[in-house]
């Protein structure tokens, strides 16, 4: 029993039964940066298969110290506007902004407008060249 316990354990920890398993490759890129007075962490998650992308999980999070307000409201008109797009919604949150992306759903102006490419390491060359680091 204890040898069971001992090998879901490792395949747990070495992602085997998870989504890496299932031929899944997921990388991060993330950056922080001062814009206009205020300190940003952009952190995005792109999900691939076969070096095609599946999904973006792009999180911007703002400092709290701020007054968040315009921005908010400009996100807002953007969750607006991506509510008649498919496979492309924004949570807003306080100071953390969501966007999650189906790239497969999107059309092709979603995909110009928040520069998303279809393979991942086109997408992968795109941030670190914006100075992102991924891993």
């Amino acid at each position: 029993m204890k040898k069971i316990v001992l090998l879901l354990a490792i395949l747990l920890l070495t992602g085997c039964l998870g989504e890496t398993g299932k031929g899944y490759i997921i990388k991060t890129c993330s950056k922080d940066e001062l814009v206009n007075g205020l300190n940003v962490n952009t952190s995005v998650t792109v999900k691939s298969k076969s070096g095609d992308i599946e999904s973006l999980k792009i999180v911007e999070t703002y400092d709290k110290g701020f007054d968040l307000s315009s921005i908010t409201k400009s996100k807002k008109s953007e969750q607006n506007y991506y509510i008649k797009e498919n496979g492309i919604t924004l949570d807003i949150n306080d100071n953390v902004f969501v966007y999650s992306v189906d790239v497969q759903e999107v059309s092709n102006v979603i995909k110009e407008r928040l520069n998303i490419k279809d393979e991942q390491h086109k997408q992968v060359e795109f941030y670190e060249s914006l100075g992102y680091v991924c891993k």
